[in-house]
């Protein structure tokens, strides 16, 4: 960017040339992002941190900055897939634990901040997940920077899809490893960069389900190849647990290769409409991370009403998976009417539905459409995706009506004619 007064051509600027900028200071580029985030709001182009009055359910009440109001919007952004978040059942189960234990852990886990509660929970998701044992971190962001972080060291290579979660790669980063990515999704691409490795010190790490492309992991071609070049293998299924594979333990399931993951990461964030992750292996294994993941070290534990709330979820899980029916019920509907509508839904495979829009300028025009037109869903471009790879994020719920899908496709497509390519 060039050295100008910043207010002259704001609106001409991406979000990435500021990520990039340096200054002679190092605080100068909170003054030129000023002026570019001034001017997204002049042009109703800043559409993002609109508080929600109500619940994440399908359709939310939200304040509008620039009609200077609470509105209507139809909820095509939470990932609250399968409406556990609101179910009386789970919050009476929440709020009985929070008149027990209070508001939060108060401490890290091997200190004061491990209850009888988390320990449940751990001994449960390491049942649910057919592993030895498993551990709970206060996010599932934290969970894969610690999991990384604490097992590799300056030398290993982590080997990346070039699409995994930035939690993937900033645990690398942390951990001094060398990063190598390969090719969304190609077996082909991997074993040549496998083939390169002069070290079996290397951990290949996939997401069953994508988090924004909505595929799904080429899974049992690239067990076959960690397994043949002698490679650990993580896999994170923050999208896909509770959806996929027959019990719902994610996408590894869904494959029949669940033998073959060495670690596997989730979320409570996305299906079980709470907040932490967790980690899964055999009991080694997740013994040694509870003293080396530092962020599980240095971070407060989780809540323990929350753990409740979450064992609460799997045991209604255990005796009803209808909600699970009726999102995918819905996931095949929102496909038809989306490419029904003439619009580039990519491979999606999953309740994970982009809507791919290409430039940044034209991204900003069709996302203040959206939301003056009453459609509240994810807006997204760099750093989470390329400048020129931008798209709609959609998260389908089990809780949508036909009414209110059809309208959304209907939305869409009026804010796509309107600003063509």
């Amino acid at each position: 960017m060039e050295t100008q007064q910043p207010d002259k051509k704001a609106k001409q600027h991406t979000h990435q040339e500021f990520i990039e900028f340096q200054g002679d200071d190092l605080f100068d580029v909170k003054n030129y992002f000023w002026e570019f985030f001034q001017d997204g709001i002049r042009q109703k182009h800043y559409i993002y941190l609109n508080p929600l009055t109500t619940a994440p359910v399908s359709q939310v009440q939200a304040y509008d900055r620039y009609t200077k109001s609470v509105r209507p919007y139809l909820n095509f952004s939470s990932y609250n897939y399968l409406g556990y978040s609101v179910y009386p059942e789970v919050i009476r189960e929440v709020q009985n634990t929070l008149a027990k234990y209070g508001t939060g852990a108060a401490s890290a886990p091997l200190f004061s901040g491990y209850y009888d509660v988390t320990e449940r929970l751990e001994k449960k998701i390491a049942a649910f997940k057919n592993k030895e044992a498993a551990m709970v971190f206060s996010t599932g962001y934290s969970a894969n920077v610690g999991v990384l972080s604490g097992l590799l060291k300056p030398g290993d290579v982590a080997v990346l899809d070039i699409l995994a979660h930035a939690s993937i790669y900033d645990g690398a980063k942390l951990a001094g490893a060398e990063i190598k990515v390969f090719s969304h999704n190609s077996p082909r691409h991997l074993e040549r960069v496998l083939k390169s490795l002069n070290t079996r010190r290397a951990i290949v790490c996939v997401e069953g389900v994508y988090s924004m492309d909505g595929d799904l992991a080429r899974l049992p071609e690239i067990v076959a190849l960690c397994r043949k070049y002698g490679i650990k293998i993580l896999i994170d299924e923050a999208h896909a647990t509770l959806i996929f594979g027959e019990h719902g333990r994610g996408v590894a399931e869904h494959c029949g290769v669940e033998d073959g993951m060495d670690i596997s990461i989730g979320t409570f964030s996305k299906s079980f409409g709470a907040i932490g992750g967790f980690a899964a292996g055999d009991e080694k294994l997740i013994n040694y991370l509870r003293f080396s993941a530092r962020s599980y070290i240095f971070s407060c534990a989780m809540a323990p009403h929350t753990a409740a709330g979450i064992l609460k979820i799997l045991e209604i899980y255990d005796r009803d998976k209808s909600q699970r029916e009726k999102l995918w019920n819905n996931i095949r509907y929102m496909h038809k009417a989306l490419t029904n509508a003439g619009l580039d839904i990519g491979n999606t495979q999953s309740q994970v539905v982009p809507v791919f829009v290409g430039e940044e300028m034209r991204l900003r025009e069709i996302g203040r459409r959206i939301y003056e037109k009453g459609l509240y869903t994810g807006i997204v471009t760099y750093p989470a995706v390329s400048s020129k790879r931008t798209r709609l994020r959609l998260s389908v719920s089990s809780c949508h009506t036909q009414e209110q899908m059809d309208a959304c496709a209907a939305i869409l497509k009026s804010a796509f004619d309107e600003i063509p390519q």
